[in-house]
């Protein structure tokens, strides 16, 4: 795993042209291994998807507050007005940045986009290959922050400077406003790197899809 914040970004949308080149180049390189690159851009701010998390979590908390609540012998009006005072205690922590950082429940924008990757390489069943040959390349536009996650099929397998060098393609030409040409050497460079450890095996790869997901 491998991370890195660039300092400036290309914040708009993919062009059609530029998810082309970059599912070619995805299936260009997977053409030469049997591991599977994902690309994943985050347009929305990580951090609000956390923040809408905590909050169902202060909702499940307050439901089942009624439990201890009910051994006061407190009447029902009085059980419902205690949950709904620990919903609004939970929820204002949920939703305040300084008090979360205060509390270390939020820590840093990366850590947001962090759990997002972490999320993504999951939801995307990047670690349920045959061999757990997934790479996911997770760009968070609104945390300018870029990440690399490599299943333990390729993870030992590969030298750590490439999982580097694969964020830095994206970091550099980011700061110049070419967040499209980064993703396709990032792509590249993995399937330089996958090639070489992970030649292409029959009944193997293309178990993912190609095109950049946009979430």
């Amino acid at each position: 795993m491998v991370r890195e914040t660039p300092c400036a970004q290309d914040e708009s949308a993919l062009t059609d042209a530029d998810r082309k080149r970059i599912t070619e180049a995805v299936m260009a390189a997977e053409a030469r291994t049997a591991g599977e690159i994902v690309v994943v851009i985050e347009t929305e701010p990580c951090e609000e998807r956390d923040v809408a998390v905590a909050l169902i979590i202060a909702g499940f908390l307050a439901i089942l507050a009624a439990g201890p609540l009910s051994l006061l012998n407190l009447r029902l009006e009085s059980i419902v007005i205690g949950q709904a005072a620990i919903f609004a205690a939970l929820a204002a922590l949920a939703a305040a940045p300084r008090v979360r950082a205060a509390l270390r429940l939020d820590r840093l924008p990366a850590s947001a986009a962090r759990r997002a990757a972490e999320r993504a390489f999951l939801e995307l069943k990047l670690g349920r290959t045959k061999e757990r040959t997934g790479v996911l390349i997770h760009v968070a536009l609104a945390e300018r922050h870029v990440e690399v996650i490599a299943d333990q099929g390729v993870h030992t397998a590969v030298a750590p400077e490439t999982w580097r060098e694969t964020v830095m393609a994206i970091v550099a030409a980011a700061k110049q406003g070419r967040l499209a040409d980064g993703i396709v050497a990032a792509v590249e460079r993995c399937g330089d790197a996958l090639a070489d450890v992970l030649p292409p095996q029959p009944g193997l790869g293309d178990e993912l899809p190609n095109e950049p997901v946009t979430r």
